[in-house]
C-alpha cells in the first residue's frame, strides 16, 4: 500500500508530464493538431469511452463531451463563457475545440444566461460562425414564445441594470463582487443592456443553417440529434422545474456546508437583543462616548449591517443560476450529471419533489447512488451542491469543478470542496489545476489526481489552451 507521500509524488509527476506545452499550428496539423485530441480511449482501434473535457478559462464553464460512435466521435458543447478572473485563454480554447470537432457540434447545451456560461459565443463569434450545429438546448426560461418566462427574465434584467448603475456609483472594493454579479446577468444578453458581450444569444440563435432550439423543463423528454441516438447516448432533463416559487428559493442553510449554528434561526444571524436592552440613541449617557465619538460608533455599526443593494444583487444573480438546465447523461451503463449552476429550489424539485419534504425520492436516491460523474454546481459555491445530494452520490464517483479562487467570496467553498474530495475518494479535478492563458496552475487548488485525469496545456497561435480530460 503506497503512502500518502508516495501518492502525492506520483500525482505531481503525472501533472508535470501531462502539462508540458505542445505546439499546435492549425494550418499545418489539420483537424486535430495533437495526439491527445484524437478522442476517447480506444480498444482494438475503436473508440470505447465517453470523454469529458474541461477547458480552463477562468471563472466560467466550458465543457466538451465527446461520444464515440461507429461513424466517428460526436461532440456536445456544454456552455462556453468566462466572467471574472479571466485567464485570457477562451479564444485559444475555442480555436482548439474547432480543430477537435472539425467545426461540427451535434448538440450545444446552454444551461443558463449568465455571462460566465455564454460569452464565448460572442467573444469568439467569428470562429463559431464557421461551425455546423445540429441542435441547441436551453432552459424553458429562454423560450421567447413563453410570455411568463419573458416577463420573469425582463424583470430580473431590469433589476440588474438598476443595481449595476447604483453599485458602479459606489466605486469601492466592497461593492465590486456584487457589481460583478449583476454584470454577469447583463453582459451575457443581447438587447438587454449588456455592453461587454451583447451578441452571445444573437450568435446562439443564428448559427449557420439555423439549427432547431429546444426549451426544456424538468421531466421533458428531449429530442436528441440522430447521431447521438445511434451512438447509444441518452439524456434526461432533471431541471429546472416549471415552478416560479421553487426558482425563487435559492438557498437553504441546513443544506449548505458551513451552515449557521442550529440556534441561529437558520438565517445566518444572531437573534435580536431583548427589548430591555434596546433604547434610542438619545437615551445613552454622555459617558458612553468618552472613548469614541458617537458618530464613529454609529458609522462602524452601520458598516456591518446587511446591505440592501448587495442582497438584491445576490438574489437576482441566484435566480438566474436557479434556472439552470440540469441534464443526466447515460452511456453504456454509465451516468453523468451536469448541474449547471442549479441552486436550492432546482435541486429540491429533483431531490424531494417539493421544498418542504425532507425524504429523498426513491428514483433520485437510486440515480445518485449509481452516479459515475458529477459536474460540480456553480463553481463550488456552497448553495449549489446540497448536503443531501452529495451524501446520496455513489462513493468513488468522479467530479470536475470549473472554478477560480478570488472571483467571489468563499467560492469555491473550502468545506464543500473537501467534502466532494472525500466523497469521490480523491477523484476531484479543478480547472485551476492546469496552466492556461497567462495563468499557471494555482498552488492553492492542490494537485490534480493524475491517475484519474489527464491535464494538457497546448499552444494555439500565440496563446496557451489548458484542459483536463476524464474518460468514463
Amino acid at each position: 500500500m503506497p503512502t500518502k507521500t508516495t501518492r502525492v509524488r506520483r500525482q505531481r509527476s503525472g501533472v508535470r508530464q501531462a502539462s508540458q506545452d505542445k505546439k499546435v499550428t492549425p494550418k499545418a496539423t489539420g483537424r486535430m493538431g495533437l495526439a491527445s485530441a484524437a478522442g476517447p480511449t480506444t480498444t482494438n482501434g475503436k473508440a470505447s469511452g465517453l470523454r469529458v473535457r474541461m477547458y480552463r478559462v477562468g471563472f466560467g464553464d466550458f465543457f466538451l463531451v465527446t461520444v464515440p460512435s461507429a461513424a466517428g466521435p460526436k461532440h456536445i458543447l456544454i456552455d462556453c463563457g468566462v466572467h471574472g478572473k479571466d485567464v485570457h485563454s477562451i479564444e485559444a480554447a475555442v480555436s482548439h475545440m474547432a480543430q477537435e470537432t472539425n467545426k461540427h457540434l451535434s448538440l450545444i447545451i446552454v444551461t443558463h444566461r449568465h455571462a460566465d456560461h455564454v460569452t464565448g459565443f460572442s467573444k469568439c463569434k467569428d470562429v463559431f460562425k464557421q461551425f455546423a450545429v445540429d441542435r441547441i438546448w436551453m432552459s424553458w426560461y429562454e423560450n421567447p414564445a413563453d410570455k411568463g418566462a419573458v416577463a420573469i427574465q425582463a424583470n430580473i434584467t431590469s433589476v440588474a441594470l438598476q443595481l449595476r448603475h447604483a453599485l458602479a456609483a459606489r466605486n469601492d472594493n466592497a461593492s465590486q463582487q456584487y457589481l460583478n454579479m449583476v454584470s454577469n446577468i447583463t453582459d451575457g444578453m443581447a438587447a438587454s443592456g449588456g455592453d461587454q458581450n451583447p451578441g452571445a444569444f444573437e450568435m446562439l440563435r443564428n448559427f449557420p443553417g439555423k439549427p432547431p432550439i429546444d426549451y426544456y423543463k424538468a421531466g421533458d423528454v428531449p429530442t436528441l440529434p440522430p447521431d447521438l441516438v445511434a451512438a447509444g447516448l441518452a439524456i434526461q432533463i432533471l431541471g429546472p422545474p416549471d415552478n416560479r416559487d421553487m426558482i425563487s428559493k435559492t438557498s437553504k442553510k441546513s443544506q449548505e456546508y458551513l451552515a449557521p449554528p442550529a440556534n441561529s434561526g437558520g438565517r445566518g444571524s444572531v437573534k435580536s437583543f431583548a427589548s430591555a436592552f434596546r433604547v434610542q440613541p438619545d437615551e445613552y449617557k454622555n459617558s458612553v462616548f468618552e472613548l469614541l465619538p458617537r458618530e464613529l460608533i454609529e458609522s462602524r455599526v452601520a458598516s456591518v449591517q446587511p446591505d440592501l443593494l448587495a442582497a438584491q444583487a445576490a438574489i437576482a444573480n441566484s435566480m438566474i443560476n436557479n434556472q439552470s438546465l440540469v441534464t443526466l447523461f447515460t452511456f453504456k451503463g454509465k451516468t453523468l450529471l451536469f448541474a449547471g449552476d442549479a441552486q436550492w429550489g432546482n435541486w429540491a424539485n429533483f431531490l424531494f419533489g417539493s421544498m418542504t419534504s425532507t425524504k429523498l425520492k426513491a428514483e433520485s436516491a437510486d440515480l445518485l447512488g449509481k452516479l459515475d460523474f458529477y459536474k460540480v454546481g456553480h463553481h463550488g459555491s456552497t448553495n449549489a451542491t446540497p448536503k443531501d445530494a452529495l451524501a446520496a452520490m455513489r462513493s468513488g464517483c468522479v467530479a470536475m469543478c470549473s472554478t477560480a479562487i478570488g472571483a467571489y467570496n468563499e467560492v469555491p467553498r473550502d468545506a464543500l470542496i473537501t467534502a466532494i474530495d472525500q466523497r469521490t475518494q480523491n477523484q476531484l479535478a479543478r480547472s485551476d489545476q492546469v496552466a492556461a492563458g497567462d495563468a499557471a496552475p494555482d498552488k492553492a487548488a492542490g494537485v490534480l489526481p493524475a491517475k484519474t485525469f489527464k491535464a494538457s496545456t497546448v499552444t494555439v497561435g500565440t496563446n496557451k489552451c489548458g484542459y483536463i480530460d476524464y474518460v468514463v
